[in-house]
């Protein structure tokens, strides 16, 4: 049986919640949003939290809500989802980068201080593929220039640095529920602020959104039980294996399937509208079990890491107190295509190109050598929940094998 690189899951009670959702009025509004964002507020240690239509919906209204100045300038990660920086540039701020670290993958405070400065208005750092970026050290160099700094947590729910959790580090965060996600909620995300006059503001601007009906409600159904049959290991290795393997290999940029089971566009499109009281049912109950899945996962990718250190450099995190959820664990690895599609063949799918080099994007005219080294090595690994022991060794014994042939 092929181990496939990820697992979608419908939410559970999906259809039947919408059914119940539909027949009793409140697909829309209704109580369970509030409860769903002191909850999650709760959960993250921050005075609030408020509900947006994706996480970069949630980015672009904390820029809004920040009120900053055309041409303020504003900092990101190199090596990142290019949604962050299109979004800066089309708010029309000025965007600079600073480069990356191997090790967490996330910005390196050092090249922050390189590039920041007293013009610089904000600094979004994200933490990439549920290992927290070294965030304490960006904050006290951000709010020593008088800058604002946000997290992009995206990947990153449960996870945690110090004892507090990823959301609650900056002056901001938001989150994305999108399919892949730890809280699934077929789209939408979360804000988390530590100023409840700036959290009103985000709010008012979420519920001027126009709402969803039941369009938009079957279509995300369709959506999300296709992805969930695709991932499911039975159909997965009828079908989709069978067409991953054998499908033509183009270049990188051309084989936009490796990034993921469908689209992932550079743009606000479908990522808009408000989000619905049937999704925040859908996230109540994921997060009565987020941490359990998430001890599973990390029990895994941590299997599969100890198994094969001595054959790869792997993203970490940067300290003891640091705690990582592994939404993926990623690897970096010389000859890539080559590894991924040697591994393919023996019956480990894999991901890349799911971030990229920025910098590259936006014609900076400068190099960021660490950026551009991950977007050519980053390989994620499966390891997701569902995976037993047995499986992880698998991965592992037929990586190995894939690495020690390349040597």
């Amino acid at each position: 049986m092929a181990i496939a690189r990820q697992r979608i899951h419908l939410p559970p009670t999906a259809w039947r919640s919408a059914l119940g959702a539909v027949l009793r009025g409140d697909l829309s509004e209704g109580p369970a949003i509030a409860e769903f964002e002191r909850a999650f507020a709760e959960f993250i240690g921050v005075p609030d939290a408020v509900s947006v239509p994706s996480g970069r919906a949630g980015l672009r209204f904390l820029f809004d809500g920040l009120g900053l100045e055309p041409g303020a300038e504003v900092i990101c990660s190199a090596f990142g989802y290019p949604i962050v920086p299109f979004l800066v540039k089309n708010l029309g701020y000025d965007l600079k980068f600073a480069d990356c670290e191997l090790g967490t993958l996330g910005m390196d405070p050092a090249a922050l201080e390189a590039v920041i400065s007293d013009r610089t208005a904000a600094v979004v750092v994200t933490h990439l593929y549920g290992v927290p970026c070294r965030v304490p050290e960006l904050v006290q160099n951000a709010r020593s220039h008088g800058a604002v700094l946000i997290e992009d947590c995206a990947h990153c729910f449960g996870a945690a640095v110090g004892g507090r959790r990823a959301g609650s580090l900056g002056d901001a965060a938001y989150f994305s529920f999108e399919t892949s996600k730890v809280i699934n909620t077929m789209g939408g995300g979360m804000v988390t602020v530590q100023d409840k006059d700036f959290a009103a503001r985000i709010r008012k601007a979420a519920s001027a959104e126009p709402t969803k009906g039941i369009n938009w409600l079957l279509k995300r159904l369709a959506r999300t039980s296709f992805e969930a049959t695709v991932t499911n290991p039975l159909v997965f290795n009828l079908g989709v294996y069978q067409a991953l393997r054998w499908a033509p290999r183009g270049s990188a940029d051309e084989d936009r399937f490796a990034s993921g089971y469908h689209g992932d566009e550079v743009s606000m499109a479908g990522k808009m509208g408000r989000f619905t009281n049937y999704q925040a049912r859908l996230g109540l109950k994921q997060m009565q079990h987020a941490a359990a899945r998430d001890a599973r996962r990390t029990a895994n990718a941590e299997r599969l890491i100890g198994r094969l250190r001595d054959r790869l450099q792997f993203q970490e995190p940067a300290s003891d107190d640091v705690t990582a959820n592994y939404m993926l664990v990623t690897a970096l690895v010389h000859e890539l295509q080559k590894v991924s599609d040697l591994l393919l063949r023996s019956g480990i799918d894999t991901k890349h190109h799911y971030m990229r080099d920025c910098s590259g994007m936006f014609d900076t005219g400068v190099s960021y050598p660490n950026s551009e080294r991950a977007e050519r090595e980053v390989l994620h690994l499966p390891a997701h929940p569902e995976l037993s022991a047995a499986d992880i060794d698998k991965v592992a014994d037929k990586t190995a094998a894939v690495i020690d042939a390349l040597t």
